[in-house]
């Protein structure tokens, strides 16, 4: 399993690839099918590609202070989010499920540049379906590394919005970024990167937090954790059981 690289290039290439079999099936519906034909989105999606490689090889014309070319990059990203998801979302209807995957998991790589230009993700809810995706299929620690950057990456970079929309629904974007990062970080078997996405359980899911460190220790003995990662683990499932003990 490969988890595509943060670069526009070589998303355009995994898009392009992708749009390719979306617009032959779409060729291949009878002439009434109700189903929207995708080659405007297609379309769109290439030519925003185009402009995102030259935002990120500062090749715009704009020479505005950096904070402009954050705020371009950022709503041209989550411009690009939304892209991704109504075209993953036409896979779907056209019976295309493998093709709908690979759509919405560009959504992981095109947040992480997001991130890395500076700007806010918006568009949040397909970027934590492909982290969860990928992370429910990756087995090797040094692969959850590079994953957890990418959640690390993306966490930092949640609108404010976003966060504080919808907080009691148990679905919501955020707070299973929030989970699925710290799910991750333990999988990576390094505490240094636990320490983090574990504190933020605690400080972001309160109310998740006890039952969350309960299966956590549970997967400690299931699956024979090394003693480094359980030791933290354990730590951390002490804390929220002293306090909740206490109060």
């Amino acid at each position: 399993m490969n988890i595509a690289q943060v670069d526009i290039a070589y998303l355009y290439e995994a898009f392009l690839e992708q749009a390719e079999l979306l617009l032959e099936q779409w060729r291949c519906q009878p002439a009434e099918s109700s189903q929207t034909d995708p080659s405007r989105l297609v379309d769109a999606m290439g030519d925003l590609c185009k402009v995102l490689r030259g935002v990120e090889a500062g090749l715009t014309e704009n020479t505005e202070p950096s904070e402009t070319a954050d705020t371009e990059a950022e709503a041209l990203g989550n411009y690009g989010l939304q892209l991704l998801t109504d075209l993953s979302e036409l896979a779907a209807q056209l019976a295309l499920p493998e093709c709908a995957r690979e759509l919405e998991n560009l959504c992981l790589p095109l947040g992480a540049w997001v991130a890395r230009q500076g700007g806010e993700i918006q568009q949040l809810v397909p970027i934590v379906n492909a982290l969860a995706w990928h992370a429910n299929r990756t087995t090797s620690p040094q692969e959850m590394l590079e994953l957890y950057n990418l959640a690390n990456q993306v966490f930092e970079s949640v609108g404010p919005s976003v966060i504080d929309s919808d907080p009691g629904n148990p679905m919501h974007p955020w707070r299973l970024l929030v989970i699925n990062r710290a799910i991750v970080a333990t999988r990576t078997l390094e505490p240094s990167a636990m320490e983090p996405a574990l504190a933020a359980v605690v400080e972001h899911l309160p109310d998740d937090a006890a039952r969350f460190f309960e299966e956590g220790m549970e997967q400690m003995d299931k699956i024979g954790y090394p003693e480094r990662v359980r030791e933290v683990m354990s730590r951390y499932h002490s804390l929220i059981n002293g306090t909740r003990t206490l109060h």
